[in-house]
């Protein structure tokens, strides 16, 4: 396994859209005033999630050089 999809596995689990009460709770547990809105959120961790997946499932890409 490539560090790629190491890296897209951990932005799957972490930004799961299920995820999003989870991430408020500890935003707000640290003192701080979480920065969006249910919805807007909802679409940023989906885009993450969704970024997570295309780097989990892409082929690894080889460049060939012909001189």
């Amino acid at each position: 396994m490539i560090l790629r999809q190491k890296f897209g596995i951990f932005l799957v689990i972490l930004f799961l859209p299920i995820n999003g009460p989870l991430w408020r709770m500890g935003v707000e547990s640290a003192g701080m005033r979480f920065p969006f809105g249910d919805f807007s959120f909802m679409v940023l961790s989906v885009a993450i999630f969704t970024i997570g997946c295309v780097l989990i499932f892409t082929p690894k890409i080889r460049f060939r050089h012909n001189p």
